[in-house]
């Protein structure tokens, strides 16, 4: 039964050491098969941003999974944003955009929901094409019947209703409606910097807020997700930093029945 730790939003620029340190000894007591760490490692995108990511990276002694965020392209540089938005990502991080992993017992699909621009004001917004939509159906296909399906994207699929304001990735539930019948079981994502669960059109939405930042919402302090379990049962805990270490806030459980992913405990520590 595997274990994945989910880091997001990093934002290396506005890091805060002691809050990576804390994360480190808490990750080491779990032990996880996979570090899933789903976008924003940097804050401005720059040299000295992108060269703490990778020291981070490096240091890391898990498998870590990672995708980019709206923030790992630059804001300042739009020659840099628009003709080679990736540059910096290719030259530090050196992985795919999106990655795809596959054993017995999960199949990560990556998915870079980041645009260098856009139809509207905010372009931090997130889009998911047509194409990648199939791509995504592809990368699900031929697996193992028991092996967990997670997509692992930087932009929300669904949103609390007080985070409604910041948007919802583009073609959000044509990608649901084509990814359930495909067995997908999980969404994992951030990039709103909060901490929440919802099962939508069946599948497993599993959002992070921001694990090592200064950028802080408030009542979301800085947190990580652990999700253990397979095809039929799923554990859900969130890790909260309370100033000194991270602790469990909150756990809850599901379980797959009838082809949908349904809540079956919830339990606040705190």
């Amino acid at each position: 039964m595997p274990t994945f730790v989910h880091i997001s939003d990093l934002h290396f620029g506005r890091e805060q050491p002691e809050v990576i340190e804390g994360w480190f000894k808490a990750t080491q007591a779990i032990r996880p098969d996979v570090v899933i760490i789903s976008g924003d490692l940097t804050q401005r995108a720059t040299d000295k941003e992108y060269r703490a990511a990778k020291q981070f990276l490096q240091s890391l002694p898990w498998p870590a999974f990672v995708i980019p965020g709206n923030h790992d392209m630059s804001a300042t540089d739009l020659v840099e944003r628009f003709f080679r938005p990736w540059k910096k990502w290719e030259k530090y991080i050196q992985t795919p955009l999106e990655p795809v992993v596959k054993t017995p017992d999960y199949t990560l699909v990556g998915v870079n929901t980041a645009r260098a621009a856009g139809w509207y004001f905010d372009w931090s917004r997130g889009r998911i094409s047509k194409q990648q939509i199939a791509t995504v159906q592809q990368g699900l296909q031929n697996v193992p019947e028991t092996s967990l399906k997670i997509v692992v994207a930087h932009h929300p699929f669904w949103l609390p209703k007080e985070s409604e304001y910041r948007d919802l990735v583009e073609r959000h539930n044509h990608a649901l409606d084509a990814f359930q019948p495909v067995g997908l079981d999980i969404v994992i994502s951030g990039h709103v910097h909060s901490a929440y669960t919802q099962v939508v059109q069946g599948v497993l939405i599993v959002h992070s807020g921001t694990t090592f930042s200064n950028r802080l919402n408030e009542d979301n302090p800085n947190g990580f997700n652990v999700i253990r379990g397979d095809h039929t049962q799923l554990e859900v805990e969130f890790m909260r930093w309370d100033g000194l270490q991270f602790q469990v806030a909150e756990q809850r459980e599901f379980r797959y029945s009838n082809g949908v992913w349904q809540q079956t405990a919830g339990l606040n520590s705190i």
